[in-house]
């Protein structure tokens, strides 16, 4: 073969491999650029929330330092809020989780009322649920909530540090122990319990009987995220103060 010719296809292999390069790097660039510009921040000024909830059309936002409920769009402009510092229906006292369900019933975790209260999606009031304790004398302190395709609801009780589990009709039906896990987050994946805690930086999947089975390490949050949703191509991350949206191109 001619020395020249393999000095040639030695150039052109170089020249392949660069514009090669050239072209993952150009890609990354756009990925990036395209990703940053649609991270943005959809509402600001919260005082200390403490939990998000995505439904098709809209966020519910429990912002537990102002005692109320926020309902926003997906743009972050309220279209209601519920609540104030009180004890009677439609009010709070240090509220805490909320599960809106498929948006017709939205449930809240009414801390220092020691109650869950139930609202419809145009925030009139329903119900509430208060119980005792089991082996106790003293009410439930809820934190974490959330209700299953069945319309049963569980509860965490900050106190015993035990989930309390209720029937569509708010009947009190079982309760389990924990063994030291300690929600920060609690999710219904069809017949199991996804418990995110961060004090023991781990993931529990547990049946909703109460058995507790696999754990995993806790990863994907950064020290300032509280809580993060998706629902379709929009992703929330909830911060001390703020929420962004992420919309996925």
């Amino acid at each position: 073969m001619n020395p020249n010719q393999n000095i040639f296809n030695d150039i052109s292999l170089r020249k392949t491999e660069r514009f090669g390069l050239c072209i993952i790097l150009f890609c990354c660039l756009i990925s990036t650029t395209i990703f940053a510009q649609t991270a943005q921040v959809i509402y600001s000024g919260l005082v200390n929330p403490t939990s998000i909830y995505a439904t098709q059309d809209h966020l519910f936002v429990v912002e537990s330092g102002k005692h109320r409920i926020l309902k926003l769009n997906y743009d972050g402009d309220v279209v209601a809020t519920l609540g104030g510092l009180g004890s009677g229906d439609y009010q709070f006292d240090r509220p805490i989780d909320v599960d809106a369900t498929n948006g017709l019933q939205i449930y809240i975790s009414d801390n220092r009322n020691m109650r869950v209260q139930i609202y419809d999606r145009r925030f009139r009031f329903l119900s509430s649920i208060k119980t005792e304790v089991p082996f106790t004398n003293r009410q439930m302190k809820p934190t974490q909530i959330v209700v299953n395709d069945f319309d049963e609801l569980f509860v965490f009780d900050e106190v015993s540090k035990s989930i309390l589990k209720f029937d569509e009709n708010g009947n009190f039906i079982d309760s389990f122990d924990l063994d030291g896990i300690v929600p920060a987050n609690l999710e219904v994946d069809g017949d199991r319990l996804i418990i995110t805690d961060r004090v023991n930086k781990q993931t529990v999947i547990l049946s909703q009987n109460g058995i507790i089975g696999e754990r995993f390490p806790l990863v994907g949050f950064g020290p300032n995220i509280f809580q993060e949703v998706e629902f379709g191509v929009h992703t929330f991350k909830l911060f001390s103060d703020r929420i962004d949206k992420n919309t996925r191109q």
